[in-house]
């Protein structure tokens, strides 16, 4: 946990993020999930890209193969894991409330996270506005969104886009009855981008065991 490498005591994370400190022991346990809001809240106290969270065991198999018809496929190349991320290969994180994020990049990108972001039928990222460092581009795959940026709210349906700077007060809502998703970049803060030290990507980080 990058909370340890850092020395934080549960506490001193919790009071930074402005949360409980039993819901930072619940998280790091896996029993609860964080909101979008906490998530990066807790990317920034440590100092973190979002996908350090990301269940890396997506795309994982036990056992043998089921069989097949067709001819069996070579494992991917070195090649192509470098720069290729299959849709059964997507490492993701579970969002409390119905939200699912999913990783389109294979590996950290120290400029942008790259995302499809899913919402449960009315699932909302949070229920009070958050703020973040960065900006998010984000369009419409299906479904629909309410996005709401201080006071304004856009309904963005299939297809349609948006960019706004991610220090604005926001949160996203799917207003519909049915699974609603999108393409999400966000594009991370400049500064932190241009330093001599790389970020740590935070959405693989619930995945991954404390060593």
């Amino acid at each position: 946990m990058h909370r340890n490498l850092r020395r934080m005591r549960v506490s001193e994370l919790a009071r930074a993020v402005g949360v409980t400190p039993s819901l930072i022991s619940q998280i790091e346990r896996g029993s609860t999930r964080p909101s979008v809001a906490t998530l990066f809240a807790l990317a920034e106290a440590l100092d973190v890209s979002v996908d350090v969270f990301a269940d890396r065991s997506a795309g994982e198999t036990t056992g043998a193969a089921p069989p097949s018809a067709g001819p069996a496929l070579a494992p991917p190349s070195a090649r192509e894991s470098r720069y290729v991320v299959r849709r059964s290969d997507r490492r993701s994180i579970a969002i409390d409330g119905g939200i699912r994020w999913e990783l389109l990049s294979p590996e950290t990108e120290p400029e942008a996270e790259f995302l499809e972001i899913v919402y449960e039928p009315h699932a909302e990222s949070s229920p009070t506005l958050y703020r973040h460092p960065g900006k998010e581009m984000v369009r419409v795959v299906a479904g629909a969104f309410d996005i709401h940026i201080g006071f304004d709210v856009f309904r963005l349906e299939e297809g349609d886009s948006i960019v706004f700077p991610a220090s604005l007060p926001h949160r996203y809502v799917n207003p519909t009855d049915a699974v609603s998703s999108a393409l999400t970049v966000i594009v991370l803060d400049a500064e932190a981008a241009a330093s001599d030290v790389p970020p740590i990507s935070f959405t693989r980080q619930l995945a991954e065991p404390d060593s």
